[in-house]
């Protein structure tokens, strides 16, 4: 954690206020250099729309034009390039919107909206259209969704894994209810992030696990699938209201009023796992010292036999947090306050954002130096039961998917900011004192400590992973300018 030293030498060498320039040079260099030569060769559709939002983002505080980048977008957004589990459709999803509603490349608005549209319905399954007998989804003059359709006519959605199970899973274990120990257990609401099948499933066992010898990342309730859900229901349902986008509403014949049912689910869902669980070793809430984080995927499935025994997903760790998902939570229960219906009583979950967002900065922050450049900077994810955070095992040892955490976090306090700027005011200085390293030659070079959990430091491996350090560093650039201004 940081301590008082470090904080108190940064406190004295930071400046009284924002070095624009030197930021914006920085980020329109990390973006042309750096960045769009990399997010089109990715190959990666999440990480591509990952980093999508992240470049959005460039585009909004910058006012750099960003007419040349549609086709490159339409492209990156391409699912057949690594299209797979439902939460990779979260992320097209939320970053098709996006762009469509801020104006991104104006020329192709309405094949933003498509794709968002799109998106949503895969994630949702059967019932996305007011129309019987749809297809996955509406729109397929789109660069690979055509041809991604074709091959995933079977889709059954993210909410209805355990509703379908008998379909993907045919294996019945007398006298319990076929594969009972998979059910989740709180419904309604609830995305999986795969099927369970008789190839990937998940482990449950009658003891909470400190020794994890399997190792997956699906089929789960996790929290990022349920945060991207959760989101781009809601952000969905409120642009079908807006009369910019009626006609291509109309073209695709979305369920609106499902997708408002999905955004309510979900936060009923959220509530439940985090105010209504009160066990604090089974919750999806940790409470800290100092704010909350929330837990990287959910721990329980539902009860079974006689004795309402309980299962534990093998690979569930209380003590680890991913510091994506308190971005996608931060934007989730904000924007779920802010229009929650009048005249129903709020889920007490709602009020929590401001809690994650201190849960972050006094937890996730750690002392790091880059050569000559020290500082105290925010860890892509966090295991609280670690001696030494910085080499904590990633889920799943996925470390290049994991390093993206922070530019989440990031994207989703400058959404707060720009609504409700008191609600990260107080982090400013720590902020500004990120971004002021960042401009300094040898940034992200020769970390100290070192280890895997590193947001900044370019990773070896895949296109997708060579980019995500520089995108990590633009979120923060591009929080830092909104503020300084």
């Amino acid at each position: 954690m940081n301590d008082e030293r470090n904080g108190r030498d940064e406190a004295e060498v930071r400046p009284a206020d924002a070095n624009l320039q030197a930021y914006l040079a920085e980020a329109k260099r990390l973006f042309e250099r750096e960045i769009l030569p990399r997010w089109v060769a990715a190959d990666n559709v999440w990480r591509s729309a990952w980093a999508m939002d992240g470049i959005l983002d460039y585009f909004l505080v910058s006012g750099a034009d960003s007419a040349p980048y549609g086709d490159a977008a339409l492209g990156a957004l391409d699912p057949t390039q690594l299209g797979n589990w439902w939460d990779d459709f979260g992320w097209i999803g939320i970053a098709a919107l996006r762009a469509a509603e801020q104006g991104f490349a104006p020329q192709r608005r309405d094949d933003f909206l498509k794709i968002a549209i799109n998106a949503w319905a895969y994630m949702y399954g059967p019932g996305w259209s007011t129309q019987a007998g749809a297809a996955i989804y509406p729109f397929r003059d789109l660069p690979g969704w055509a041809s991604f359709a074709s091959e995933h006519a079977n889709n059954i959605g993210a909410p209805n894994v355990g509703k379908r199970i008998g379909q993907t899973r045919p294996n019945p274990q007398p006298p319990l209810p076929p594969n009972a120990w998979m059910m989740p257990r709180r419904i309604p609401g609830g995305a999986w992030n795969s099927p369970i099948t008789l190839d990937a499933y998940p482990d449950p066992v009658p003891t909470r696990q400190t020794e994890w010898w399997r190792s997956y990342l699906n089929p789960v309730q996790n929290t990022v699938t349920n945060g991207l859900y959760a989101l781009l229901s809601l952000r969905l349902h409120r642009a079908s209201q807006n009369p910019a986008f009626a006609q291509v509403f109309r073209a695709s014949n979305l369920n609106t009023s499902a997708c408002r049912v999905a955004w309510t689910e979900q936060i009923g869902w959220f509530n439940q796992w985090m105010a209504g669980t009160p066990q604090p070793d089974q919750s999806l809430l940790m409470s800290l010292p100092s704010g909350v984080l929330v837990r990287e995927r959910v721990s329980t499935f539902q009860p079974v036999g006689p004795n309402a025994q309980l299962y534990w997903d093998a690979m569930y760790r209380s003590s680890l947090a991913w510091t994506g998902d308190q971005g996608l939570l931060l934007g989730a229960l904000r924007e779920a306050q802010a229009v929650w219906p009048g005249g129903v009583a709020p889920p007490k979950v709602l009020s929590l954002y401001p809690a994650l967002i201190e849960g972050v900065f006094k937890n996730a922050y750690q002392p790091r130096s880059y050569g000559s450049v020290s500082g105290s900077f925010p860890m892509p994810w966090l295991d609280t039961s670690s001696p030494s955070p910085y080499y904590a095992p990633s889920p799943g040892n996925d470390d290049g998917d994991y390093q993206t955490g922070v530019a989440v976090f990031m994207r989703y306090l400058l959404q707060a900011w720009r609504a409700k700027p008191t609600l990260v005011q107080g982090y400013r200085a720590q902020i500004l004192a990120n971004a002021d390293a960042i401009v300094l030659p040898g940034f992200g070079e020769q970390a100290y400590p070192g280890g895997a959990c590193d947001a900044f430091t370019p990773r070896q491996g895949s296109v997708a992973d060579a980019m995500t350090a520089y995108v990590n560093r633009l979120s923060v650039l591009v929080l830092a300018i909104a503020m300084g201004r």
